[in-house]
Formats: structure tokens, C-alpha cells, sequence
């Protein structure tokens, strides 16, 4: 039974619209057509500085979903032609970093492992992590905050009212609207409640890249931490931001076979990211 509070914070929710919520960072979109090489949608995304783009058929003019670094991730890891079995199909249980010793594809230096075999097309949503559920900018902020939390989506793709695309919104994008804008009432527990919370992995710290990239992917994580060997301790985090620092060229098994904690500290993506911990 829903308190006065909780029916006021929801007509609150309801008068914001949509396009009051739109930041400058979420109007920077990343297009990519169905057929564009998963290289060159990574380098983008490399270059945008963000995770997730959008896919669009230019043949038959429509939008065909999201694309993410996690989704590159599964495609990464699952492309029978470039990169190891999955864990169950490994012999004796071999780890996909046992892969990569002595097992390199054979492809030419300058040659990106994905250019050729896999598209965006090929790679939208295949973590199925992101379904593409549209809004308008006019739809009020509580129909988002819905939309969010009755299918489980990281985000949203917000057009206007002549179809066009405008923004693509995440979670926390309304989470910081309403910590910002909204009074007391509308920040209860059943509003924070929505976010893309996810059950604490961890990772530890010798695990082999590749293997820590496959945890992520094959419990559909967004992030993990990673901890002490011995202790236990809190060193760093694993996320698929991470992933923007690498390139798909032959020279990328190196990098993934080694220590995560090596490749996190070496990453400039990750410089001053390192958790202190008590002596």
C-alpha cells in the first residue's frame, strides 16, 4: 500500500519530463551502422570516451539497438576464429588464458582480429544486457524510472516527438536528477532502489586478464572487485571501461595474459584508481 509520501514523490516524478534530465554527456551519442567493423565501433567508443553506442541500419532506416564494451567482450571472447573455447568446452578444464600460449591466431600485425568477421550488427545486445526500449522526451521521468526497473535496462535511448534520436540516458543519469532537483520526498528508498545495482564479485589480483574479462562476461557483470591473493584486500576494480584500453590486434593476447593487477596499473584509463589499503 503506497504511503502519501511515496504517491507524492510519484506525481512529482510525474511532472519532470524526460528532456528536463538530459545532460550534455548523454546528448553525445555514438552511431554506428549494422555493418560497421566491431574494430572501428571500439575505436570510437575509444575516442568518445563512453561505453555504449547505438546501432542503425542505413538500408532500411532503422535503429537496431545498443552495442557496449560488454557486448564486445562476449563477441570478443565467444569468436570461434580469434579467441579461446568457453571455460566448459576447454580440455581439462583449461583456463582461456592456457589459450593463449603458443595458440595466437595466425593474423598479420596491422590486421585487427575483428575486422573482417564481426560487425556491429553481429554484436548488438549480445550480452543481452541492453534491450532497446524507447521514450520520448516528452514522457515524464517517473515512465523512465519504469521502464528502467521493470526490464532491467542500463539505458535508454530518448527521442523526440518526429522520431528523431536526442539522447541515450543511464540509470545513474536520473539518480544525480533527483539527488539534485527533487526534495527530500521524492529521494525515499524506492526511488535510490532502482539503480544498476549488482551482486559484489571479486576478482584476485593474479587472475589473467582474459579470465577476468570472461568472469564479467559470463555472469553479466558491469564491474568486480579485485582483491589480495592471500588477504583479501581491497586493491583495485574491474570494469568494462576497462576493456577501452585494449585494441584487437595480435599484439592484445599478450596483454590479456597477463596479471590483472599488472594490466589495471598499466592501463591509463585506470592511473590514480588504485585503492589504498591499510599496512
Amino acid at each position: 500500500r503506497e504511503t502519501d509520501s511515496e504517491k507524492e514523490m510519484e506525481k512529482r516524478l510525474e511532472d519532470v519530463k524526460i528532456e528536463e534530465v538530459l545532460t550534455e554527456e548523454s546528448r553525445s551519442l555514438v552511431v554506428v551502422d549494422v555493418e560497421d567493423s566491431l574494430s572501428n565501433v571500439f575505436a570510437q567508443l575509444q575516442r568518445q570516451s563512453t561505453v555504449v553506442a547505438v546501432v542503425r541500419d542505413a538500408t532500411t532506416q532503422k535503429w537496431i539497438g545498443f552495442i557496449d564494451v560488454v557486448d564486445i567482450l562476449t563477441t570478443l571472447l565467444s569468436a570461434t576464429s580469434a579467441t579461446p573455447p568457453i571455460a566448459s568446452s576447454r580440455p581439462n578444464g583449461a583456463a582461456a588464458s592456457d589459450w593463449t600460449n603458443g595458440a595466437t591466431p595466425a593474423v598479420d600485425e596491422d590486421e585487427d582480429l575483428l575486422r573482417v568477421t564481426c560487425t556491429s550488427g553481429d554484436a548488438a545486445n549480445r550480452s543481452k544486457r541492453n534491450p532497446f526500449l524507447k521514450v520520448k522526451s516528452s514522457d515524464s521521468l517517473l515512465l523512465a524510472i519504469k521502464s528502467f526497473v521493470q526490464n532491467d535496462a542500463h539505458y535508454l535511448p530518448v527521442f523526440n516527438e518526429e522520431s528523431k534520436l536526442l539522447a541515450v540516458i543511464e540509470g545513474w543519469t536520473v539518480l544525480a536528477y533527483i539527488h539534485e532537483n527533487l526534495p527530500a520526498p521524492a529521494r525515499n528508498r524506492n526511488v535510490m532502489a532502482f539503480g544498476n545495482f549488482e551482486p559484489l564479485a571479486t576478482i584476485k589480483a593474479s587472475t589473467p586478464t582474459i579470465d577476468a574479462f570472461h568472469i564479467l562476461v559470463e555472469k553479466n557483470l558491469s564491474a568486480a572487485a579485485v582483491v589480495d591473493d592471500n588477504e583479501g584486500l581491497l586493491l583495485d576494480n574491474l570494469s568494462a571501461l576497462d576493456s577501452r584500453s585494449l585494441s584487437f590486434h595480435d599484439s592484445t593476447w599478450a596483454v590479456l595474459s597477463a596479471p590483472l593487477i599488472e594490466f589495471l596499473r598499466e592501463s591509463v584509463e585506470n592511473v590514480g584508481s588504485i585503492v589504498d589499503t591499510p599496512s
